[in-house]
């Protein structure tokens, strides 16, 4: 089973999900200004969290960090 890579600060997450939820955790720039390069602000995530049902935010960066977390085995 593949595990997630942080790809700004290299943490290793077991899937999307749960590195989405250490990247809206985080408050430092790095991880803002990556999300920003995606068209992603840290911003507009947190309020779908907290305002749309579903987990909207969680679930639209999981799916980029899907695609785009570097993944280790």
């Amino acid at each position: 089973m593949a595990n997630y890579r942080c790809p700004v600060c290299r943490k290793i997450c077991p899937d999307p999900m749960d590195l989405s939820r250490h990247f809206l955790g985080q408050t430092d720039s790095i991880h803002r200004d990556w999300l920003k390069t995606k068209g992603l602000p840290y911003a507009q995530l947190i309020t779908w969290q907290v305002t749309e049902f579903g987990n909207k935010g969680y679930d639209t960066l999981s799916q980029l960090l899907e695609k785009e977390a570097p993944k280790v085995e």
